[in-house]
């Protein structure tokens, strides 16, 4: 083909200098290189079956490869068809891409929002040539290795997942909590709460007293005048009538650096037993809820008069009082050894002794779990570790029921709950100044008939070992000058002298 003068030549270069620049930019925005599809146009083999049947038929180009005109076309159809470079070099799973194809996408801001063509639209829908044939796409071409995905032709086909079938054999429960103590209440505390300072800081002066028993006991210093400073501080915190929930949190004494230094000894130091004793049924009671400070909290007092006319005092538990622990059970429970409460009234509400006037608790199937030594006339023996303690008069020779718990607790060998009341006698060096203190589990070794008539038995109780001394004298006694300062309160508000 002879070339002329009718302008194809600058047709051509236009044309050509067209698809150059359309081909970088789309390149561009594609993030690609490009490198020619053709390399040898003398070769049919290799040129692309969609330049073969377009109108610049690349068999005429060979016949005529020295004239200008040709090398215009050799250079267009370079530019018509290219595949993608990266830095170390063709990719070997990438097929080449014409042109049309790679501008199917261009001008786009994202693949977000791409429309893709579907495999049927891309394979049913081929476009017309200037010729007006069909052009097949390069969905057609196939790379050797993966296949384009039919909705994605510009990834390769995801692998599926490997899904593997096992047989649990065994399931256990992990815990997550990042502390050891902690409670229903506790974790549901609402952190918004406002609160004053000066409050937070009188809560975590007791953190401060442990910081500085343990430098002092890593030091080798005297540690009795910080204990007789934290004990004190540790009966007052109990009675703070700015208690609250979120106070509480905030200070963390309920966690390992708070009240728990103290009973589990954790930071190496060997608190005493009453301070123990006393940090741990502080730490329960809080950690159950019960931050109220009220000596008589859940329980009505209600004033009446008689046939005599003279005001009478009547108490009684609030039947919706949430947190009553229940009486029945056999053994300590929750309680410390020195626990004290103003009325044997507030010791039924927190699980101690089930009566609010009997002295002896139980059930028929359980035996007793609970004695209370309050003097009245029996004939008692209090040596402490060891006691004597009467059961009541039957009648007809037939024992009571309090009784017969006691005899079973003998037979069970169950221990059973001591509580000490301040109606003993006044010599008794072992009696409570004021309420009823809870002075260990006992176990019931012998028993001894002292009436038939009356059926009146005497049971012989000797303190369980391995507990804390009983708490009635010296810095450890039962109750402390707080819980007695706040009893006068109460009792003065009820019209009592004392």
């Amino acid at each position: 083909m002879a070339p002329s003068n009718d302008g194809t030549e600058e047709n051509f270069r236009t044309i050509y200098e067209k698809a150059k620049r359309q081909a970088k930019e789309n390149a561009r925005k594609r993030g690609i290189t490009l490198r020619p599809a053709i390399t040898n146009t003398n070769d049919p083999g290799s040129i692309p079956s969609h330049l073969a049947q377009s109108s610049l038929d690349p068999g005429r180009v060979a016949e005529t490869v020295d004239s200008p005109t040709t090398q215009i076309k050799e250079e267009f159809e370079k530019a018509l068809c290219f595949s993608e470079i990266t830095s170390e070099g063709p990719r070997p799973d990438t097929a080449v891409v014409p042109l049309e194809t790679a501008n199917r996408f261009a001008g786009l801001k994202s693949a977000k929002k791409r429309k893709r063509p579907s495999d049927d639209s891309v394979n049913a829908s081929p476009e017309l040539s200037s010729t007006g044939e069909n052009v097949t796409e390069s969905s057609s071409i196939k790379s050797e290795g993966k296949q384009p995905h039919p909705k994605r032709p510009f990834a390769p086909v995801k692998k599926p997942a490997k899904v593997q079938k096992s047989t649990i054999s065994h399931a256990e429960l992990v815990n997550t909590r990042t502390t050891k103590y902690t409670s229903e209440w506790y974790e549901r505390i609402n952190m918004k709460q406002k609160y004053n300072r000066s409050d937070l800081q009188n809560l975590k002066f007791i953190t401060s007293l442990i910081r500085d028993c343990e430098s002092a006991a890593q030091a080798g210093d005297e540690l009795r005048p910080l204990f007789s400073r934290l004990r004190q501080k540790l009966h007052q915190l109990e009675f703070y009538d700015f208690l609250s929930d979120i106070l509480i949190k905030t200070s963390k004494l309920l966690e390992a650096g708070g009240l728990p230094s103290i009973f589990d000894n954790i930071g190496g130091v060997n608190y005493p037993w009453d301070l123990r004793a006393d940090s741990e049924a502080l730490h329960q009671k809080w950690l159950a809820g019960v931050i109220d400070p009220h000596l008589l909290r859940g329980i009505d007092t209600k004033e009446v008069r008689g046939t005599s006319g003279k005001p009478v005092k009547t108490r009684s538990l609030q039947k919706d009082y949430p947190r009553k622990v229940s009486c029945n059970y056999i053994g300590q429970g929750k309680l410390q050894n020195g626990q004290w409460w103003p009325l044997q009234i507030c010791a039924m509400r927190d699980g101690a002794h089930g009566e609010i006037e009997a002295g002896i608790h139980g059930q028929p199937s359980k035996g007793a779990y609970s004695i209370v030594l309050s003097g009245g006339g029996y004939a008692d023996i209090d040596d402490g570790d060891t006691l004597k303690y009467c059961g009541t008069s039957g009648v007809g020779g037939k024992p009571t029921a309090g009784t017969e718990h006691l005899k079973n607790a003998f037979i069970l060998e169950n221990p059973v709950r001591v509580l000490r009341s301040y109606a003993l006698a006044a010599k008794n060096k072992y009696r409570p100044s004021k309420g009823l203190r809870y002075d260990g589990l006992y176990s019931v070794v012998d028993f001894e008939i002292l009436d038939k008539d009356t059926a009146m038995h005497r049971f012989s109780l000797r303190r369980c070992q391995g507990q804390d001394p009983i708490r009635f004298k010296d810095e450890e006694q039962r109750p402390t000058d707080e819980e007695l300062r706040e009893n006068r309160k109460i009792r003065a508000l009820l019209g009592y002298l004392t």
